[in-house]
């Protein structure tokens, strides 16, 4: 199977994967509460959505709202002037009354009084008688405790019973604001109460002196307090609940087969068949069960219209971002559904009315969901719709925060109970000079802000209120969660989450895998991140554009999961195989050329087309003197065998230095350096190299001699210009060489050696980039044949310095050519004798300046010498 194909199938197996993550993924936040699992792995990519969201926010920017609403907040201040919290009800009433004197339209709690005020009975019926004269402005508060969905279905009906004889009728007031329309109820006319109320009698009574006993440590019920009545009266209903958890189930043990037949209103005998019926037929509620309700005083809330609850939702990671807008215990209009107190106090103060519709759910056969929540005004004639909530089928809605706390008003209590004109208020502004939102202090008048305004009241002073965690601030107040949702449903800014989502986004995250496998297995890896790259700008930008202009909510974070796991694969799985190939490549290739090369050509494929560039580079030539000999000496597998162990470590030598291996001229090695990688110091390099070949053909003579075979030596050139070097040659036979002038004079260089007895000869252009750092002697200005103009070539002797009797001969050969260049022959001649013994370059000059004596130059010799051979 070809590498491309096994690559678009590795592509199809990720988008498969993908495909099925995302149905798990786009489901999740629709499930129960008890199904879903943070550690999972859709768990954990719904938190990391959940960030996502966030970073919307926070890119959005924090704003200011303009509703009329606003935070009476228990503050610090408040504490320190006022006194310590809880404060007496006679200021709580105080309070109250003086801002609907003010003009306020509604006021919600966002705090309970579920205990007497000790040592003063009037306090409790002073507040209790204002909030009555106020009863349909105010909206009291209450908190539950979640069980979720622990329980079945069907014991729900249970669980309206225990509700009421509990304390629901304080918690659920019969409230026309707001209907829940349950239609697919088809029990909602049978009167369980009638079964179950005499049982949670006989329940009472047998654990009435046992709780009474145990946990109060007392004789009688006469000898209990109000706050141990109480109490009694919580557990026994805790009791009540704990068998409705138990209720048709095999661990219920009560026999009430008559009481069933009667509610049901069918012969006794057929009371199993139809209690498995009704078992099976009743679908689970959309939302989360809630017990244990903690409510006002009854004193306090028998006179009140409105009630509401202020639980906060927490998503998996701790933070605040949903808001269920109704709470239940149980599943009857009228005594299970408690409003949030955000959405009570709004409906409160704008005299509208919510109509919630919950149905069978299209896409789960044994799920109950929210069909519509609409808000409606009651006032117009025929009753006209205002708007639709945008929740999901739970009922929870996103919070559209404007920013972090200020961002609705704050009034400090102790303003209120101030008998005073003007108040403090504190709200967030843009700061222009410091480009950010901050808490501005104002005052403004009493009657003027508090007119007709939507008021919360909440405690925020430090160690009082429970801080939370929002996507804008880590220790957020929070009362303000619930005024900023009030804000909310005012403005009607919503965050509306695309409704066929689970829907449609894993076919579209499908087709975008098939069309991304196919685009990046037959494209290249700069090309495959290109398209990846504009394919996450696009999602990210059509994100923002429908969050921004639209507060539409598209969670994209498997798309972009996708793009990048994709990519990874994919890139991965072609860079392994184009890896595999290139050291197979390399392996073969470097035999016979540089590592550099190899590495260049692999990195760049266009380096093997044919053509080249013009570059400054060294050339480089060895050739080997007395190899005539020892061919005609030596058998050819011998001679094979020399030769290989003379070319290997001359090879090395010039890959170490950062040469390039031209061609074998049979025993003649050419090279160049600074090619393919460009570099400066390449004549530095050459330099070194014919050094260190030198000195590895001294080790090679002895080891040769011990094997009786003829000696060896060589001579070198080097030169320095402009050449064009890349791959030359025809489309079938190519070869990456240097071809110029500059090439042919180091090849002329390498054959004058043989003219001076030298072994390495260097032009003045390598002798300009190395006279710093190596040790040369000029030694003639020479024509090359096929060359008019003149070259310096100097020997090259030595990198760094040299001993001083060495210095001391290279200084008297620098006098005497200077005198042989000036015409002074017989002086030159005289400084030559008595070096030419040791110096053959000396011995040459000593020879011609017998011949310029005998036979002197013409007028205008200018100190050339021509060479008339290769």
């Amino acid at each position: 199977m070809k590498a491309n194909h096994i690559s678009y199938l590795l592509g199809l197996v990720v988008t498969g994967l993908f495909f099925l993550l995302a149905r798990n993924f786009y489901n999740y936040q629709h499930l129960p509460q008890e199904e879903q699992n943070p550690k999972s792995l859709v768990g954990f990519l719904e938190t990391l959505d959940l960030k996502m969201l966030d970073l919307k926010m926070h890119i959005r920017g924090e704003r200011a709202s303009s509703a009329p609403v606003a935070l009476i907040a228990v503050d610090d201040r408040s504490v320190e002037e006022v006194g310590r919290w809880p404060w007496d009800r006679h200021l709580m009433a105080q309070l109250t009354e003086s801002v609907f004197r003010d003009g306020a339209k509604a006021l919600g709690f966002d705090m309970i009084f579920s205990e007497p005020q000790g040592g003063d009975l009037s306090a409790d019926q002073t507040l209790a008688q204002t909030l009555t004269r106020y009863r349909d402005k105010v909206v009291a508060g209450s908190f539950s405790e979640p069980v979720g969905d622990a329980w079945f279905p069907y014991q729900d009906y249970c669980m309206n019973e225990a509700f009421i004889r509990a304390n629901g009728g304080d918690v659920v007031r019969l409230n026309a604001s707001f209907i829940v329309e349950d239609r697919a109820d088809p029990y909602e006319s049978v009167p369980f109460g009638e079964a179950l109320n005499p049982l949670f009698e006989a329940l009472e009574k047998a654990y009435e002196p046992l709780i009474i006993k145990d946990e109060l440590k007392l004789s009688s019920m006469a000898s209990l307090s109000e706050a141990q009545k109480r109490f009694l009266k919580s557990e026994l209903a805790k009791k009540n609940f704990e068998f409705c958890s138990l209720w048709l189930t095999p661990q219920d043990t009560t026999s009430m087969s008559a009481a069933y037949a009667k509610i049901f209103s069918v012969p006794i005998e057929k009371v199993p068949e139809v209690l498995k019926k009704f078992k099976q037929s009743v679908l689970r509620h959309p939302l989360p069960s809630s017990w244990n309700w903690v409510a006002n005083l009854p004193s306090i809330q028998e006179g009140l219209d409105y009630n509401a609850s202020f639980n906060a939702f927490q998503d998996s990671d701790g933070s605040v971002r949903r808001l269920p807008l109704f709470y239940r215990t149980g599943n009857r209009m009228g005594t299970s559904f408690v409003p949030t107190l955000a959405l009570q106090t709004y409906l409160t103060a704008m005299g509208y009315r919510a109509h919630v519709v919950i149905d069978r759910s299209k896409t789960d056969s044994h799920l109950k969901e929210i069909k519509e929540f609409e808000i409606l005004d009651p006032s117009q004639e025929p009753e006209r719709k205002v708007f639709s909530l945008a929740t999901d089928r739970y009922s929870f809605m996103r919070i559209n925060y404007f920013g972090g706390a200020f961002s609705v008003p704050h009034v400090s209590a102790r303003e209120i109970l101030r008998d005073s004109s003007t108040i403090r208020i504190i709200q967030k502004r843009w700061h222009a000079k410091e480009k950010k939102w901050q808490p501005y202090h104002s005052e403004v008048s009493r009657k003027e802000f508090l007119k007709d305004r939507i008021l919360l009241i909440g405690a925020t002073a430090t160690g009082v209120y429970d801080l939370r965690v929002t996507p804008f601030e880590k220790n957020f107040p929070g009362p303000e969660i619930h005024a900023q949702a009030l804000a909310q449903l005012y403005e009607q800014q919503f965050l509306r989450p695309w409704e066929r989502e689970a829907q449609i986004m894993p076919w579209i995250i499908l087709l975008l895998g098939l069309l991304l496998s196919v685009l990046l297995t037959w494209t290249g890896a700069v090309s495959g991140l290109l398209i990846s790259g504009l394919a996450l700008i696009l999602i990210e930008v059509v994100d923002f554009v429908l969050f921004l202009k639209m507060q539409m909510l598209l969670s994209v974070l498997l798309p972009l999961f996708l793009l990048i796991v994709l990519n990874f694969v994919i890139q991965t799985f072609k860079y392994l195989t184009e890896e595999k190939k290139k050291k197979e490549l390399k392996t073969t290739f470097a035999k016979y050329v540089s590592p550099a090369i190899v590495d260049e050509v692999l990195k760049a494929p266009e380096n093997l087309e044919l053509g080249g560039r013009k570059q400054r580079m060294t050339v480089f030539f060895s050739d080997v003197r007395g190899f005539t000999t020892l061919s005609e000496t030596l058998d050819p597998q011998k001679l094979s065998e020399v030769l290989n162990r003379y070319l290997t470590p001359m090879t090395e030598i010039v890959f170490h230095n950062k040469g390039t291996l031209d061609k074998y001229m049979g025993d003649a090695v050419m090279a160049f350096f600074g090619a393919p990688i460009p570099y400066e110091n390449h004549a530095q390099e050459a330099c070194r190299t014919a050094l260190q070949s030198l000195r590895k053909l001294e080790q090679l003579r002895a080891e040769f001699q011990k094997e009786g075979l003829p000696p060896l030596d060589m001579g070198i050139g080097i030169n320095t210009g402009e050449m064009s070097v890349g791959n030359m040659g025809s489309r079938i036979v190519r070869n990456y060489t240097v071809m110029g002038d500059a090439v042919n004079l180091g090849s002329r260089l390498e054959g004058i050696n043989k003219e001076y007895g030298t072994r390495v000869i260097i032009s003045e252009f390598t002798y300009e980039d190395v006279k710093d750092r190596f040790v040369c002697r000029e030694i003639d200005k020479v024509k090359v044949k096929g060359k008019n103009k003149p070259v310096r070539i100097y020997e090259l002797i030595a990198e760094g310095k040299v001993e001083t009797s060495r210095q001391e001969m290279l200084s008297s050969f620098d006098a005497a050519y200077a005198s042989y260049q000036n015409g002074d022959f017989k002086q030159a001649l005289s400084q030559f004798e008595m070096l030419s013994e040791k110096d053959p370059v000396s011995a040459v000059y000593k020879e011609r300046c017998h011949e310029f004596i005998s036979n002197p130059p013409s007028s205008d010799w200018d100190g050339v010498f021509v060479m008339n051979r290769k």
